[in-house]
């Protein structure tokens, strides 16, 4: 066979030339790779922590309105004041009564139940002091002035205060990153029009106590934002 121009195209493979890449190319694309993860892998990790967070503050919700329902339907609630200590104990037994527990702090052990962490304040308010029996620097009342307990799932309740209906709950007990609008959630009783309520006779449903996203810190968000609203719908 003839070839017009004076002889056969070149041709790579034949001729024996070996084709690869050269070690400045290769550490040149690993460079590359190595920018685009350290770009993108953070924000994958965060969004799937945030999307375990949610998930987790909807199941607490859930099941505490459950037993919230299951006592209001038996009638169990008798508070007939805002502060009061006997109807704060008396609701909190009730809830505890519809969870199967696991360990039972009472009010003279909470360091069992709950973890240091973030502060209900976040050290930039006045808000609770000896008098209230708030703790600034763990987030829950004092002992003796609160009750907690851990349920079979490994989730930490707690009383805001010996004598209102706030309670707090950790939906990953002692695990990381022990944060009020990440893991730790603050609920109420309210209402019909979702207001919170001070007596048993008014009680219609289970709130966030903060019932709206907080996107600057504030005493209930030291690391914001805190979707304490939005991420039960969405």
């Amino acid at each position: 066979m003839k070839f017009w121009g004076g002889g056969a195209p070149e041709n790579k493979l034949l001729s024996g030339k070996k084709i690869g890449f050269t070690l400045a190319e290769v550490l040149i694309t690993l460079g590359i790779i190595g920018i685009v993860a350290a770009m993108t892998i953070p924000g994958l990790i965060k969004n799937y922590q945030e999307r375990q967070f949610k998930t987790a503050y909807k199941k607490v919700y859930s099941e505490i309105s459950q037993a919230f329902q299951e006592a209001l339907l038996n009638q169990e609630f008798t508070r007939k004041e805002k502060r009061d200590i006997p109807a704060t104990e008396e609701e909190f037994n009730i809830l505890k009564s519809k969870f199967k527990l696991m360990l039972d702090c009472g009010s003279q052990d909470i360091d069992r139940c709950w973890k240091k962490g973030d502060t209900i304040c976040g050290g930039a308010c006045n808000t609770g002091n000896s008098a209230d029996g708030i703790d600034m620097e763990n987030g829950v009342p004092k002992e003796g002035s609160a009750s907690c307990f851990i349920d079979g799932g490994g989730q930490n309740w707690c009383t805001f205060g010996n004598n209102e209906n706030i309670f707090f709950v950790d939906t990953n007990g002692f695990s990381n990153p022990n944060r009020f609008g990440r893991d730790r959630w603050m609920f109420t009783f309210a209402d019909i029009n979702n207001t919170r309520a001070d007596y048993a006779k008014d009680y219609k449903k289970v709130i966030p106590y903060i019932n709206e996203d907080v996107l600057t810190q504030e005493w209930y968000c030291k690391r914001p934002p805190c979707y304490y609203q939005s991420w039960l719908l969405k």
